[in-house]
């Protein structure tokens, strides 16, 4: 404890969480809170450069489909989906130090990305994400332990202008969407730098904000669980898709997903759990 910090007096307190550097200080606001934001360390010329390969993955994507107007048929407009299969600056983002050690801190060492996602916030169109969600959509139910959290990456910095998120407090821990009183009076806005990890639990009730600057905010979602839970896209497919080459270590295959998808037969699960040669 620093001298200039006052203890913190406690009676018939036999459990503590944790709180031996900056995670377990993130990982103890994530539990109590729902939320927190964390330096992602990762060097500002990659996050300068992930500005264009946003824009470039959503165009690639669009021209996928045939045009802008099929993304909006299906609310999907301005997210460029799977993009670490599209370019490798995005695999190293999902797999930043940082991130993995408070996915480590908070879920163990089993987990993996379920999703990552690019997020175009422009100030000229409506955002279907301002809609207050659960990035776990359609649960109405709690746990006593976080099962999965989504990491959104501060491309452009958040400001209260351009469309910062919002959250509602600790909802994590409520099976029902609160009031519409409740929402007006507690919801917050997170305004954070450019190259920090805005973190959520996966079951607090958040939404993006109304971009009213004059500037395009972008980001990058990553949503990392329990590896019993379903991964939005099969990134081992996805690579193979886009010609991108597979990452070779195996702990970030495993991340991936590539050791949780279903396996196609008996000799086939059998194979995957058997020591190499």
């Amino acid at each position: 404890m620093k001298d200039s910090e006052t203890a913190v007096l406690m009676h018939g307190v036999s459990q503590r969480l944790a709180s031996e550097d900056v995670f377990d200080e993130a990982v103890a606001e994530l539990r109590i809170n729902g939320y927190t934001v964390i330096d992602s360390g990762l060097p500002a010329g990659l996050i300068e450069k992930l500005k264009s390969g946003i824009d470039r993955i959503y165009q690639t994507q669009i021209h996928e489909l045939g045009d802008e107007q099929a993304l909006a048929s299906i609310n999907d407009t301005d997210i460029a989906r799977c993009v670490l299969t599209y370019d490798a600056d995005f695999l190293t983002v999902a797999t930043a130090p940082n991130l993995m050690k408070l996915a480590t801190r908070l879920l163990g060492t089993e987990f993996v990305l379920m999703q990552q996602n690019g997020i175009i916030n422009r100030p000229d169109r409506q955002n279907y994400q301002v809609k207050w969600h659960r990035d776990l959509s359609y649960q109405h139910w709690t746990s006593s332990k976080t099962i999965a959290f989504n990491a959104l990456l501060c491309v452009d910095e958040f400001t209260l202008k351009n469309g910062a998120s919002f959250v509602l407090p600790a909802t994590h821990h409520i099976e029902a969407f609160p009031t519409d009183r409740f929402v007006r009076q507690h919801e917050r806005q997170i305004a954070a730098p450019a190259g920090s990890f805005i973190v959520l639990d996966a079951m607090l009730y958040h939404r993006g904000g109304i971009n009213v600057s004059n500037d395009v905010r972008r980001a990058v979602n990553h949503l990392i669980g329990l590896p019993f839970l379903a991964q939005q896209v099969n990134f081992e497919t996805g690579f193979a898709s886009t010609g991108m080459s597979a990452p070779t270590d195996p702990n970030v295959r495993k991340y991936l997903g590539f050791r949780w998808s279903p396996a196609a037969n008996a000799k086939d699960w059998r194979k995957r759990r058997m020591p190499s040669r």
